[in-house]
């Protein structure tokens, strides 16, 4: 009986915390704009580090987080330094 009003508790306070931030994130420009930015942030990291990866760093990186846009992005991004 005890563990189920804890997880009642919880649960009802997972909700209310859920709720506040996705109320704040819709309402408050500024909250929004930072966090934009943060993300943006964070892409252009991941586009720096693509300039000084080697053909074999990205396609082992490709092999295990099984993602080949790696690659794709890779290649893309050597035909741009060529100039094409």
């Amino acid at each position: 009986m005890k563990n189920k009003v804890l997880a009642a508790l919880a649960l009802a306070a997972t909700v209310a915390v859920g709720a506040f931030v996705g109320f704040k994130v819709a309402t408050d420009d500024e909250l929004r704009g930072r966090l934009l930015r943060g993300a943006q942030d964070i892409v252009d990291t991941s586009k720096k580090k693509m300039d000084v990866m080697t053909e074999d760093v990205a396609m082992r990186t490709a092999q295990v987080t099984k993602n080949p846009k790696i690659n794709k992005d890779w290649v893309n991004h050597q035909w741009e330094n060529v100039g094409y």
